[in-house]
């Protein structure tokens, strides 16, 4: 077990060393405060200081991390970041169980059920898409966005890769012309059919009103919806079940985007910044996180997935306890995986899978579409 001693004085010193970051995140600041500040290798010399150790003793600890935290948080074989459970979510499936009974005949209770493992085989991409053309028949569309903001794409990138749709292979590959992406492509026009009309407008908040207003069927989001619903809409709160992705046929994909603790390589405390993040990332600490967040904040290690927290939320009961994903039926991945994380970030931040998609929807042949990604693409490598 990993002890930490943490005083004030040494919280406070470890503070201007130890720094949160999110995925594929550069270094930013307002009004002269850190707000946002990234691990890789962008700043010169900021992959010279590694948390190995750490790194390796919370393993042990905590139980291992998914194959996306290596992916962020490693360099060249090295850990550059730990972990964090704050602000850390799944973005996936927040459904309506009454409008998906009425209208789809899904029971997404009976697919996921409280304290239990998913019985979802029938749960894939071909049934959402039937189940979003009921829900939009009975006036209350899907509410999934078109836009060039996180919750889009997060929610093309895991749509993407449930078909095996990369744009740049792990080796730094163009792949943009292949079978699995005009797959991709031909299921979401499928599926955008079916959403709401100003759907490629939408940003991070256009899904969560739309749950809350009672119109949406089911959105992609962690449950901060929910948790809004509760107190603004509590007859529409009592209705919604987080639930796991749909299959698609390379897999179970599900956006998850986690967020990190790191060390600034000029920083004059590294030292109390380890024993800071040492003290953060024990059990106990980071279920009286998760608590104050609602079960909001996950943690990426294995062995933290089954906090009572999950299992004990309502109304209803039961409701975020698939969310963590406890019986690790789906894979967790970041939009534009496995791309070297320097295309990667380029791919994500200039939400190129949701404009293909919109291009694609809105006429444009599906060669064009991906003669112009493919050269996007290709900028990216030479910047």
């Amino acid at each position: 077990m990993l002890k930490s001693k943490m005083t004030r004085r040494r919280f406070l010193a470890a503070t201007s060393t130890a720094v949160i970051a999110m995925p594929y995140v550069r270094g930013a600041h307002a009004a002269g405060k850190l707000s946002i500040g990234f691990w890789d290798h962008w700043v010169p010399g900021a992959n010279n200081e590694p948390v190995d150790d750490i790194m390796t003793e919370l393993i042990k600890q905590n139980g291992a991390v998914n194959p996306t935290v290596e992916y962020l948080a490693k360099s060249t074989g090295r850990w550059v970041a730990v972990p964090t459970c704050v602000g850390s979510q799944i973005k996936g499936p927040c459904s309506r169980i009454d409008l998906m009974k009425q209208l789809a005949g899904i029971d997404v209770q009976a697919l996921y059920p409280a304290g239990s493992p998913p019985k979802a085989e029938a749960w894939t991409l071909d049934a959402m898409l039937k189940a979003a053309e009921a829900c939009h028949k009975g006036g209350h569309p899907f509410g999934i966005g078109l836009g060039v903001t996180e919750d889009n794409v997060d929610t093309a990138g895991a749509i993407f890769q449930s078909f095996g749709a990369e744009l740049v292979d792990p080796k730094g590959n163009v792949s943009v012309k292949t079978d699995a992406v005009r797959q991709a492509l031909e299921y979401y026009k499928k599926l955008a059919q079916w959403l709401p009309p100003d759907a490629p407008a939408w940003d991070n908040a256009s899904n969560n009103k739309y749950l809350i207003s009672g119109r949406g069927a089911l959105i992609m989001n962690p449950p901060s919806a929910w948790a809004v619903a509760k107190r603004d809409a509590p007859q529409v709160a009592e209705q919604l079940w987080t639930h796991g992705m749909p299959a698609g046929p390379h897999g179970r994909y599900a956006p998850f985007i986690p967020y990190f603790w790191g060390i600034w390589n000029f920083g004059k405390n590294k030292s109390a910044a380890k024993s800071l993040l040492v003290h953060l990332s024990q059990p106990s600490a980071i279920e009286k996180m998760v608590e104050a967040s609602g079960g909001y904040d996950l943690p990426a290690f294995e062995k933290l997935t089954t906090l009572k927290v999950w299992a004990e939320e309502g109304p209803p009961k039961g409701t975020l306890y698939h969310y963590p994903n406890p019986h690790n039926h789906q894979i967790l991945s970041v939009a534009a995986q496995p791309a070297p994380p320097k295309i990667a970030v380029q791919i994500y931040t200039q939400a190129i899978q949701t404009k293909m998609v919109v291009r694609f929807m809105q006429g444009e042949p599906l060669e064009q579409t991906l003669a112009w990604a493919e050269t996007e693409v290709e900028g990216f490598m030479r910047t």
